[in-house]
């Protein structure tokens, strides 16, 4: 996978998954606001769709492709075990973030592998899966946020979400704005807060 990584000699590092059409400078300017001392990883999606950079497929607008889910989630999991180990790193010490396209494909690891990471970030997220059996999150560090006039991921489709992760014994918060399908100021100093509360 294509990828930026700033290397600071951290033990923490910040992986990066961007919104549908972005790539992997998108949100580096965020991890730096949260974390301006952690390593930087800023992932490309693999998918293209009518010239933008995605996650994985979807069969039409707020129908996503199932299978291309699952692949690019095996995709993305193989490509971060190689970049942690090659880089001398641990993923116990990787916090992820994603919004929008890539809050989806994180979930999507979360379904898939429980607690792996040190902490993860969805934002504006919607289920990647409509049935589903999650793994066990054993308090899996989850913040989630969205907005309330959002109409691509309803803040239903968040809290739906939310409620899923603390069903299978994640550690959830959850957060809403008065906003649309964007990051606030107000959301980007609350993801700042939470992440220095969890990461010792």
């Amino acid at each position: 996978m294509k990828y930026k990584f700033i290397d600071k000699a951290s033990k923490t590092t910040i992986c990066l998954l961007h919104g549908t059409g972005g790539g992997e400078e998108d949100l580096i300017f965020l991890g730096e606001l949260i974390d301006n001392k952690a390593n930087i990883l800023g992932i490309r999606g693999n998918i293209i769709e009518n010239g933008m950079n995605r996650f994985f497929k979807r069969l039409a607008p707020g129908l996503l492709d199932e299978e291309s889910i699952k692949q690019e989630t095996n995709n993305l999991s193989d490509f971060l075990q190689v970049f942690s180990e090659e880089n001398n790193l641990k993923l116990n010490n990787f916090v992820l973030l994603g919004f929008s396209n890539g809050a989806n494909i994180l979930a999507s690891m979360l379904y898939h592998y429980g607690n792996i990471f040190k902490a993860n970030i969805l934002l504006h997220p919607m289920r990647p899966f409509r049935e589903f059996n999650l793994i066990n999150q054993a308090n899996n560090l989850i913040y989630l946020t969205g907005g309330l006039k959002d109409e691509i991921t309803p803040p239903k489709e968040v809290e739906k979400l939310a409620a899923l992760f603390s069903k299978y014994n994640a550690n959830v918060t959850l957060n809403l704005y008065n906003y649309g399908h964007q990051l606030s100021e107000k959301e980007i100093k609350d993801i700042k807060t939470w992440y220095k509360k969890v990461i010792k």
